[in-house]
């Protein structure tokens, strides 16, 4: 994906605060790629006027079904040919010959990796190189629904690939001199799955560029924001918990309580969720509006891995959070005692934020704190100063032999 501040999802906004902190004080060549994500071929074509070096793949669809059929079959041949996952065999196609060409004709001090699609591909020989591996925890195969019959084939093939990234992360972790993720859970995974690389990893919590801090004044009472990329399984199986167990419990306490999940490319039993008191926007140009409305963000998240993009966006605009043990992974790493409010079961989710929406002074008091560690702990100057120390460890052990 494309560096950009205002993409949907985590990873477009995750790069553009990377991009931007290491900018300040380094030269960078950016190689990525982008597709047919909403504003990714704007955010492409903005990059690249910016003066920013930047080799980027267009991989929209041709308009051509012939070419659209080869590009399938092509892809799918890749997959039944090698032992990789359908998301690697998708996130690194194309990019090859763009690093063969920067290789052939270019030195560089260290090659940054973000997430393991790209572990497949060949970088320039004798350079460092740092993986960051976004989610060592995969979401289990369970989580695949297949209420129609119709959708049952798809849901086995999917469970199938899933199975592939058992072999497959151990092997792409350990092409690397360093692993980078940004929680503890994601490095104990690492462990567990490959011991011999317990020595490679190093657990950085990222950053973002801040938004605009929310206006206390113009929440709507009793509104509640869930947001994510439903293609992400994690958050489908959130906003169900949220809206079918959570939500009335919510309710029973708070009857003004309103539930608004946003989010990109919802299926249908996302979709399915609304009715009173529940919304389901889908594919919103942006979250800042409702980000603003919202007087309690919620994340009942409980699977997968990694840290949450939607629970640091909404500290760092200044909302008061209800997230689960797991939802507050990575923020914990810099500041033991996020200023979070942290629950375990619908309930005990349930009375936190109901607590939360009846106390204006706790819940603004709340978001204060959360913007302030933001501040602190997580704006991309920050972040780039714990990357550097990662990428020297990684040049000093490559010059080390």
């Amino acid at each position: 994906m494309v560096p950009d501040p205002g993409g949907i999802g985590a990873m477009p906004k995750l790069y553009h605060a990377q991009l931007t902190g290491l900018l300040e004080r380094h030269d960078v060549t950016l190689v990525g790629s982008y597709g047919e994500d909403p504003g990714q071929a704007e955010a492409a074509e903005a990059l690249s006027a910016s003066g920013v070096e930047a080799h980027l793949v267009d991989r929209r669809r041709s308009a051509s079904p012939a070419r659209r059929w080869r590009v399938r079959s092509e892809l799918a041949a890749t997959w039944a040919r090698r032992p990789w996952p359908w998301r690697v065999v998708c996130g690194a196609a194309g990019l090859q010959p763009t690093i063969d060409r920067l290789s052939a004709t270019r030195s560089f001090d260290v090659v940054a990796v973000e997430d393991n699609p790209l572990a497949v591909l060949r970088y320039p020989a004798g350079t460092p190189a740092v993986l960051t591996e976004h989610e060592a925890v995969r979401a289990p195969a369970g989580e695949f629904r297949a209420s129609r019959l119709r959708e049952r084939p798809m849901r086995a093939l999917r469970a199938a690939d899933w199975r592939r990234w058992g072999a497959f992360l151990p092997s792409a972790w350990a092409k690397f001199d360093l692993l980078q993720v940004y929680c503890n859970g994601d490095a104990e995974a690492v462990r567990g799955q490959a011991p011999d690389l317990s020595d490679r990893v190093r657990v950085n919590p990222y950053g973002m560029e801040l938004p605009a801090a929310c206006d206390p004044a113009a929440e709507r009472p009793g509104t509640i924001l869930f947001t994510g990329t439903f293609a992400h399984l994690p958050n489908r199986d959130a906003a169900r918990w949220l809206a079918l167990e959570i939500m009335p419990a919510i309710r029973a306490r708070h009857p003004e309580a309103r539930l608004r999940l946003v989010g990109s490319a919802p299926p249908r039993e996302v979709l399915d969720l609304a009715g009173p008191g529940i919304e389901v926007i889908a594919d919103a140009p942006g979250i800042a509006p409702h980000l603003e409305a919202a007087a309690l963000v919620i994340a009942p998240v409980r699977s997968g891995g990694g840290m949450r993009m939607k629970v640091l966006e909404a500290m760092a605009a200044g909302k008061a959070v209800v997230t689960t043990p797991l939802g507050a992974e990575g923020l914990d790493v810099l500041d033991p005692a996020p200023p979070l409010a942290i629950a375990e079961g619908a309930d005990e989710m349930a009375a936190a934020s109901a607590a939360l929406l009846g106390d204006r002074e706790m819940r603004h008091d709340l978001g204060r704190r959360a913007r302030e560690q933001a501040e602190r702990r997580h704006t991309p100057r920050a972040w780039a100063a714990r990357l550097e120390a990662v990428y020297e460890e990684a040049r000093a052990s490559s010059a080390a032999g």
